[in-house]
């Protein structure tokens, strides 16, 4: 008789149209582990906490398994010791490593907007020869782009303080717009779409159970971005145009897939997040930055044309490589976990 598990949470929810929901059904079901559609099976998968159906959840020999694809910045409190120790097992990706666990990278796919991303396959490999061919990682086509930075991300808030957005919304207010380029939602929009933007943070917060930082929520509601450019449709496209890519992770306890869409369009990844050494990602492959204007702008000046070739080749070499592929891509990623989940049993 075959063990069964359920899907419950953000990736369930949206089911086939889901990549995180397929990827992981077709690694569990490659193990010969089988779907059920009631929460009475062997193993009970959570794709990011979710406080209703824990309660649903009865047969006490179920096995419970926690997937933490949502940042600290997003959904704190399955950060929580408390809701912690209600799962047998729990996996990060792109994580810190503890002694107890083991790293597994995040599920990368090459998505135009990784807020929807596509269940259809794209194959790293095929763009990642594109991008060689097209001589993304050659210096001289690199010091041709006229542009400087470019930040690619929104304008969002967080329950927690425990977030890097502040720092995104400091860096673009207080840098240049001749320096850094901003694209991405809600950086220009009114009053109410940022009230109501702010507010559907805080009643989302208190419904998973954590009280939010009304400082953190409502801070800079009034502030100014001359940075601001628009919205592109394929951020792939825009980023080429860069030099460097600012990179500023939702919280610096992840690597996400931000640091890999700089690298695979040529771009120099200035990178604002965990020291991700400890993720193992060279550090030849980014510029590691604190978050200051002085830091930043300064990266940027001092970085000679040697350096700049070296590193484009430094990604360039890590972007073709097995290791790449085996750690980062997603299928390969959920194969790993899939493998984590069925040792339980």
């Amino acid at each position: 008789m075959k063990r069964t598990y359920s899907v419950v949470g953000s990736a369930r929810q949206l089911g086939a149209r889901q990549s995180q929901y397929v990827e992981l059904k077709n690694a569990l079901n490659a193990l010969e582990l089988e779907e059920s559609d009631t929460l009475e099976s062997d193993l009970v998968i959570f794709v990011n906490y979710n406080r209703k159906f824990l309660r649903k959840v009865k047969n006490r020999d179920s096995k419970l398994v926690l997937i933490r694809l949502e940042p600290r910045a997003v959904l704190p409190i399955q950060y929580k010791k408390r809701i912690e120790n209600k799962f047998d097992l729990i996996i990060t990706p792109g994580g810190q490593v503890d002694l107890e666990s083991k790293f597994i990278g995040w599920p990368y796919k090459y998505d135009l907007n990784p807020s929807k991303p596509d269940a259809r396959f794209t194959s790293l490999k095929s763009v990642i020869k594109e991008a060689v061919g097209e001589r993304f990682f050659e210096v001289e086509q690199w010091n041709a782009k006229k542009n400087a930075v470019v930040l690619v991300a929104a304008n969002k808030v967080s329950p927690t303080s425990k977030s890097n957005y502040s720092i995104r919304r400091y860096l673009a207010k207080n840098l240049s717009p001749q320096f850094l380029y901003v694209y991405g939602p809600l950086w220009q929009a009114s009053i109410s779409n940022l009230i109501v933007h702010r507010f559907r943070v805080m009643v989302y917060s208190i419904r998973t159970g954590y009280l939010p930082n009304i400082k953190e929520i409502y801070g800079s509601l009034l502030a100014k971005y001359l940075t601001f450019v628009g919205e592109p449709e394929d951020k792939h496209k825009m980023i080429r145009e860069f030099k460097y890519s600012l990179v500023i992770e939702n919280s610096s306890d992840y690597c996400s897939e931000k640091i890999f869409d700089a690298m695979i369009n040529g771009s120099i990844p200035i990178y604002v997040g965990p020291k991700i050494a400890e993720r193992y990602l060279p550090s030849s492959l980014y510029l590691w930055c604190g978050g200051t204007v002085q830091e930043l702008t300064t990266l940027v000046e001092t970085f000679s044309e040697k350096n700049s070739a070296d590193m484009l080749k430094s990604m360039k070499d890590y972007l073709v490589s097995d290791e790449f592929i085996e750690n980062w891509q997603s299928d390969k990623v959920y194969e790993k976990i899939a493998k984590e989940i069925k040792d339980l049993i």
